[in-house]
């Protein structure tokens, strides 16, 4: 396959990008696009199409519906897409002056379509995935920060809405296999240790992670006393300030948890192949629906307004049959790459 990063230097290119899309639940493949999509957009030299594009290519990943795809974006990918969209947020106009403060025509057009898309994207991914706690902590964060979600543009509305509404009834149905269920926490804890391990010297990032940490409800013991260690080695850290003292504690938090999280795998892994009909997914039943019944008029109105959202998009957009950057002449051919 051609290399990765010179896929995402023009429209043209970006046809050679089939192939890994193709190949993507293979593991090999996967991690390499997961590894170059990060670079691209940590990467504070990366070409502004490669940006727009490698965005582009996240949204049709996330589109193929594939587990694997799912996890490993929601594992670092989505905080960096919020990271675009929060730096986004200091300028006046959405995306016109984030790749320049004195941009030309093109350097704007591409601004627009970056945010844009990534907005959509975090929009349909929690319509999506309402049980994907990364994706849910991002979107929520986004609303507090008072950021706007435009209308859909760069997803066909009746997609959307059909897989919405395909969750939401399998949701209401109790069809979602034990498997997915209890993956959930232990997915998200995963993804929080891969934060920690990457922002261990930023106090900050760790605080978020710790408050992230102490917000997630029904943990099993394995999770319940990560959590406390790691509260605790970041409390002996403010204190002590002693980085290699931490880094050693958190590796030794870590490795517990991953010892512990494997046994009970290995422990249950013909259960895990079962549907949800037994006392155990019974008892997660009944501890989610306790849950969300806390919050159930909210729950209620949002879904209403996602609806309407959603509705309003299907009478007002034509179908969208495949992404689209809106263009004038050749913008593309005018960036100096």
């Amino acid at each position: 396959m051609k290399n990765l990063k010179e896929c995402l230097l023009s429209e043209g290119g970006y046809k050679n990008t089939k192939r890994f899309k193709e190949n993507i639940q293979d593991d090999d493949t996967l991690n390499y696009v997961i590894e170059t999509l990060e670079d691209i957009y940590q990467n504070p030299k990366s070409e502004p199409i490669s940006l727009v594009l490698g965005m582009r290519l996240t949204k049709e990943l996330m589109d193929l519906h594939y587990d694997c795809v799912v996890y490993s974006i929601t594992n670092n990918i989505v905080y960096l897409i919020e990271d675009i969209i929060m730096a986004d947020l200091k300028k006046n106009e959405r995306g016109k002056y984030y790749f320049s403060d004195q941009p030309d025509q093109t350097l704007m057009l591409l601004g627009n379509t970056l945010i844009r898309l990534a907005l959509e994207c975090i929009f349909v991914w929690n319509l999506w995935h309402p049980n994907n706690l990364a994706i849910n902590q991002v979107y929520q964060r986004l609303i507090e920060k008072g950021v706007q979600f435009p209308k859909l543009h760069y997803f066909s509305a009746q997609k959307v809405k059909e897989y919405y509404l395909t969750v939401k009834e399998t949701s209401r149905n109790g069809t979602i296999f034990r498997q997915q269920s209890q993956m959930l926490n232990e997915q998200y804890f995963d993804q929080l240790k891969t934060k920690i391990e990457k922002n261990h010297n930023n106090n900050i990032k760790l605080n978020e992670i710790n408050e992230e940490l102490k917000q997630i409800k029904n943990v099993n013991q394995n999770q319940k006393q990560f959590i406390e260690n790691f509260n605790k080695a970041y409390k002996d850290y403010l204190i002590n300030n002693k980085l290699d003292e931490f880094n050693n504690q958190i590796q030794s938090i870590c490795l517990e948890y991953d010892e512990l999280s494997s046994q009970k795998k290995q422990n249950s892994a013909i259960q895990l192949c079962t549907y949800s009909t037994d006392k155990q997914s019974n008892q997660f039943s009944r501890s989610m629906s306790s849950q969300n019944s806390q919050k159930k008029n909210e729950s209620n109105d949002k879904q209403q307004s996602i609806e309407q959202l959603l509705h309003e998009n299907e009478l007002i957009q034509a179908q969208i049959q495949s992404f689209e950057i809106p263009k004038s002449t050749s913008h593309f051919k005018k960036i100096d790459l």
